[in-house]
């Protein structure tokens, strides 16, 4: 089953509905994890009640991530760092940053997980030279920037992979690795985890490395609230999920995140610059 995460369940929002207010979680929605995120948001939006805010009853489905980030009636979402430094940071609002506890130490921060076929006897990035990898989207920092700047810095400038290809989404670049499509490939660690429990394919691939660490998905909401508020009420929402509930999401808690902290995203997009190009992924 190709899972369409990062870009989550799909359903064309109707008129009525973009006339409200807007909350979308379509980074992590995984069909099997579709309770608890809902119970996610119920906590959330019981919290923003709290506040005053009108929050929905329910979590919209968007068709088009890039029209949700921008909706002015967009009261809360989940979105990529790349897209936040890249496009939306003028535009939106951070609340702050979800911690699935990756990295001891950096609550909020995450990596990416590079994986090839189990069987496969290169062991070291420079092996794959030639090679085809395969990633999410061009946006994303997990599935293809952070890969580029791995390669960046073990390697070098110039072009190393011999062939890019665009999969859709993190489960298809697994599958991709698996019909022997592609080679290698960059995995979001917050999504890798939840593939090695409900996709069949992860089981035929494996990690081999990690990419250098960065800060993770960001909460956000319109321009028209206060972030620090926000803040504050998705924080104490996480910590009244049940353990069970945080257990099945991999969440720990939450980040007081600024945009400042991620900034790191941003430069290091420019250092990447003469490498996506020559990559054709600029």
């Amino acid at each position: 089953m190709a899972y369409r995460t990062l870009f989550g369940r799909c359903r064309v929002l109707n008129k009525t509905a973009m006339m409200a207010k807007i909350a979308a979680l379509p980074m992590y929605d995984f069909p099997e994890l579709r309770r608890e995120t809902d119970r996610l948001w119920q906590a959330i939006s019981t919290e923003m009640r709290k506040l005053g805010l009108d929050a929905p009853e329910d979590l919209s489905q968007p068709d088009d991530v890039w029209t949700l980030w921008r909706n002015p009636d967009m009261i809360f979402a989940q979105t990529c760092g790349l897209p936040y430094v890249e496009h939306l940071r003028n535009e939106v609002t951070l609340i702050g940053t979800p911690d699935y506890g990756v990295i001891e130490g950096k609550p909020g921060w995450y990596t990416s997980v590079v994986i090839k076929r189990k069987g496969d006897a290169r062991k070291d990035l420079a092996e794959f030279r030639s090679a085809t990898f395969t990633y999410s989207s061009k946006t994303s920092q997990s599935g293809c920037f952070a890969m580029m700047y791995s390669v960046l810095c073990k390697i070098g400038e110039g072009r190393f992979f011999g062939n890019c290809i665009a999969s859709g989404s993190h489960a298809v670049s697994v599958e991709a690795l698996v019909d022997g499509r592609a080679d290698i490939a960059s995995i979001d660690a917050v999504t890798w985890q939840h593939l090695q429990n409900f996709l069949p394919a992860a089981a035929s691939v494996e990690e081999f490395m990690t990419t250098p660490p960065t800060p993770g998905l960001p909460f956000i909401t319109s321009n028209s609230h206060d972030g620090a508020a926000l803040a504050n009420a998705v924080g104490h929402a996480i910590q009244s999920l049940s353990d069970s509930d945080r257990k099945a999401l991999g969440l720990l808690g939450f980040w007081h995140a600024q945009d400042e902290d991620y900034q790191i995203i941003a430069d290091r997009a420019d250092e990447c610059a003469g490498i996506l190009s020559v990559h054709g992924l600029s």
